[in-house]
């Protein structure tokens, strides 16, 4: 019988070594990726620096959403945010037009990421549009 206590603690402990092993290795896997797109994100302000000065073309190039960013967050909000880089500028209702959620559903998302900070927010009459906030706005 102890025999058997002592063969399943030494089984366990395996099972757990190569567990620990395999979360090294995808952590690893992820520090790589983080610095990879950190060198993507560096790039693509640089490449816009450079047209920027050139003249209107800029408008050609645009930082896409980084992919860690929109990763953290909730489903519900990334939905919003992938929404507004389609359309660019949007009301609460054009919002949920193009997700088919409720109004006030898109609004009370649209209003969190307002404050976490992914997104900007202009009152225009009675209209309130969400944006994102381009890098060229940014570094004027």
């Amino acid at each position: 019988m102890a025999t058997k206590a002592k063969s399943a603690i030494s089984g366990t402990e395996q099972l757990l070594s190569r567990i620990v092993d395999g979360l090294n290795h995808v952590n690893k896997k992820l520090d790589s990726i983080i610095q990879l797109n950190k060198n993507i994100l560096s790039m693509q302000k640089r490449l816009l620096r450079k047209y920027s000065i050139q003249g209107p073309s800029v408008t050609e190039l645009k930082i896409e959403p980084d992919a860690l960013s929109l990763l953290s967050l909730p489903a519900s909000l990334r939905k919003t945010v992938m929404v507004l880089y389609k359309l660019e500028k949007a009301t609460a209702e054009g919002l949920a037009k193009e997700t088919g959620r409720l109004r006030a559903v898109e609004s009370a998302a649209a209003n969190q990421l307002v404050r976490l900070g992914y997104l900007k927010k202009k009152r225009e009459g009675r209209e309130v549009y969400f944006y994102i906030e381009s890098p060229m706005e940014i570094e004027k």
